[in-house]
């Protein structure tokens, strides 16, 4: 199938999102700088580099409680600081519920029934629990 974005596709769902597969689900975790923190999961997410080791996740779509823009990107430019968690299918329940659309002040961690852990040397940083694989930065 071809299709110009700007044109439509005519199908119940975007093609675009089915195109690239498989695609990781990146686990983002970060804190303001208040302490309060978020978790959510990213499709477009992926490693880009090996030295230095270099992640990236693309965020779309804004909220009404942000200016602009969602939880982690605010959070990230507050700190600096965010912690890549890679999804495995066992969470799948977690990460579902970790994609709510919560208020900024409300923790994913809590509402997805998840234990944070903090990373050191990060500033008090939180990453998810339980998963394969965690990269701070």
């Amino acid at each position: 199938m071809f299709y110009r974005p700007e044109e439509g596709h005519g199908l119940p769902h975007n093609p675009f999102n089915a195109i690239v597969t498989p695609r990781p689900i990146g686990w983002i975790s970060t804190q303001d700088a208040a302490g309060g923190r978020n978790l959510a999961p990213y499709s477009f997410f992926n490693a880009v580099a090996y030295v230095p080791p270099q992640v990236m996740f693309a965020s779309t779509g804004a909220k009404p409680d942000q200016d602009g823009t969602k939880d982690s990107v605010s959070n990230i430019r507050e700190t600096g600081v965010f912690c890549v968690n890679i999804v495995e299918f066992a969470m799948l329940d977690a990460m579902n519920a970790s994609s709510a659309s919560l208020g900024k002040q409300e923790d994913e961690f809590a509402h997805a029934g998840l234990e944070a852990l903090a990373v050191k040397p990060s500033r008090g940083f939180v990453l998810a629990a339980r998963l394969p694989a965690s990269n701070a930065r």
